[in-house]
């Protein structure tokens, strides 16, 4: 799996991968992502050159990830957030799903976050994907807390884990 920071020729094919991802989920019974994709958040973030693309066959995009050292205040702001690296929005396509794209991702973030000197890869998920807690927890991730419930954000289920412990899952990461 190749993996490559996203350009602005990409948003389009962020959107349409992070929309299919959203109408799954709403398919499956949960409620994560049901709203219209923010396309200025995306704009935003692959300006920001924090959007990775992970590529498989000759090109092919099978998956995305956002890796910065946003640390959303009502989350981790008593964990000094400045010692982590924080993954969002990661999606895989389905049809690539079972060859456990995603936590070769997270493993290929918590090796960024290590070579830069951080303690932690950090995230947060929706509070109630407790698949997707469940998920996180099996790729060696603790759960740190969940924020009170708020109907403004349904996020905050906390999660990190050391930025050197690897699930060793999925495919290599070859970085372009």
């Amino acid at each position: 799996m190749y993996l490559r920071r996203a350009e602005v020729p990409d948003i389009d094919m962020i959107a349409a991968m992070w929309t299919r991802s959203s109408q799954w989920l709403a398919k499956h019974g949960f409620d994560q992502w049901q709203y219209p994709v923010k396309m200025h958040n995306i704009t935003r973030t692959v300006k920001a050159g924090s959007v990775w693309i992970a590529d498989v066959d000759g090109g092919r995009p099978a998956g995305m990830l956002t890796v910065d050292t946003d640390a959303e205040p009502r989350y981790w702001k008593l964990d000094n957030p400045a010692d982590a690296l924080y993954a969002h929005r990661m999606v895989t396509e389905r049809w690539a799903s079972g060859f456990e794209l995603g936590s070769a991702l997270l493993d290929w973030a918590g090796r960024r976050a290590a070579a830069d000197g951080r303690s932690w890869l950090r995230l947060d998920a929706w509070r109630s994907n407790t698949s997707l807690h469940h998920y996180y927890l099996a790729r060696g991730f603790e759960l740190v807390r969940i924020v009170a419930d708020d109907p403004a954000d349904p996020s905050g289920a906390c999660f990190q884990r050391g930025a050197k412990v690897q699930s060793e899952l999925g495919p290599k990461v070859i970085e372009q």
